[in-house]
């Protein structure tokens, strides 16, 4: 699918503004603070019902308006044309629309319109905590399996039913035997989870290595590895509080186990954390404490350290705390390298989400950029615009410069930015 037009009113900083794309690469330049990003997050937003930065819809309507009203239409090879609406009032209900029907639940919005967005905030992939690494595996298969999305629901439900036994049971000295039902379904749908997320993540990994590689020009390897939160209780049920690192082997191993498998560890798992949960009020293992670590490889091996031998940065407290509770890779909670190399990793990430939903659904995400070449060296910025280039996907780049993306890139439609006005440049 292609955004043939946009529609913004009262978005962010934008009134009403119209913009039509003409051209499968578009370059959006302007300054700072001019409606860039707006531009790119009002498209995100039409594709996936979400904001990148906004954690409430009404942080989306721009200042003292009562609402903000969205309008994309896409067409396909076919010549078929899809409108898309996307509506908020200040004290109203958030409203999408396919083709003027009202659509119920977010959730069916979903795989839809599938886009894939790389921009500053993406660096938690690698600076962040866990929650962003999940946050990133869940969005991306939810986009190519409704099943899976369906699984996750039920799981994040049984979760919190758990969660609030185990507070109800610590405060008035209940029967713990009440867990048995909850754990049953949380092992059935997180195993569901687990099973999807380890055939997904291995498709992941040999793109984003793929793609790390173009970047690099070779020089870096990039090592990815799942790291689940039942291996501590299943390989050490006798010490709940063992902080001794997972071997890679058993990673490994996990991997090759059959659902039934995962299934018992789950259960294992689950009757080790018991005393723990009980006492802290939540569930400690399961899928929802999953992670997987980012490690950069060079000819002197895995390597945390960037290339003028600057010191990592260091891993979030909340971060620490939640790595330290399930007691696997320490040293992999860390941010590897210098800004260039840690946006050059996300980057790969993006790139492998892009071509792993393609490569499942047949179709292009549209892809959005911004502020791409921010930190990159000249090196890797050839390298990344020899990547776009080679992209069949729609691809909408932001840049407070044309050059040096313009000379790259072959006849890029070039849009203009000034105070949320927006101006096509011959």
């Amino acid at each position: 699918m292609l955004l043939n037009n946009i529609v913004l009113r009262n978005f962010r900083n934008y009134i009403d503004c119209e913009v039509s794309f003409s051209k499968p690469v578009n370059l959006i330049i302007g300054g700072n603070a001019q409606g860039k990003t707006n531009l790119l997050e009002a498209i995100y937003f039409l594709c996936t019902a979400e904001s990148h930065r906004a954690t409430r819809d009404g942080e989306l309507i721009r200042h003292n308006e009562a609402g903000f009203y969205l309008r994309g239409t896409l067409g396909n090879s076919s010549n078929d044309v899809m409108s898309l609406e996307a509506m908020k009032r200040t004290r109203g209900q958030f409203k999408l629309k396919k083709d003027g029907v009202i659509q119920t639940k977010r959730s069916e919005w979903i795989g839809q319109f599938n886009a894939v967005l790389f921009s500053p905030e993406s660096l938690v992939l690698v600076k962040g905590g866990p929650a962003e690494r999940r946050r990133f595996l869940d969005l991306l298969i939810s986009q190519i399996d409704s099943i899976y999305l369906k699984n996750l629901q039920k799981y994040r439900l049984v979760l919190r039913q758990r969660n609030e036994l185990l507070k109800q049971i610590r405060t008035t000295l209940g029967d713990a035997a009440q867990l048995d039902a909850w754990d049953k379904l949380l092992i059935a749908h997180g195993t569901a989870i687990i099973i999807k997320r380890l055939e997904i993540f291995q498709e992941l990994k040999a793109y984003a290595m793929q793609n790390h590689q173009k970047l690099t020009g070779g020089k870096e390897n990039l090592a990815l590895t799942y790291c689940s939160a039942l291996m501590r209780n299943t390989h050490d049920t006798e010490d709940e509080n063992a902080e001794n690192p997972i071997e890679e082997s058993e990673i490994r191993f996990l991997e090759t186990k059959t659902e039934t498998e995962i299934a018992k560890d789950f259960n294992v798992a689950l009757s080790a954390s018991r005393g723990a949960d009980l006492q802290r009020g939540t569930t400690l293992v399961g899928p929802h404490r999953d992670d997987f670590l980012i490690e950069l490889e060079k000819s002197s091996g895995i390597s945390n350290l960037d290339s003028e031998g600057e010191n990592c940065l260091e891993a979030t407290d909340a971060e620490k705390e939640e790595i330290d509770e399930i007691g696997i890779f320490r040293e992999g909670a860390r941010a590897y390298g210098s800004q260039g190399q840690q946006r050059t990793i996300a980057l790969a990430l993006k790139l492998a989400e892009l071509e792993l939903i393609r490569a499942v659904t047949g179709q292009d995400p549209i892809v959005l950029l911004d502020d791409v070449t921010s930190e990159l060296d000249y090196k890797r910025t050839e390298y990344l615009l020899n990547v776009l280039q080679n992209l069949s996907a729609q691809t909408f780049i932001t840049a407070t410069h044309a050059e040096p993306l313009v000379y790259h890139l072959n006849q890029p439609n070039v849009l203009t930015v000034e105070n949320a006005q927006i101006n096509h440049t011959p």
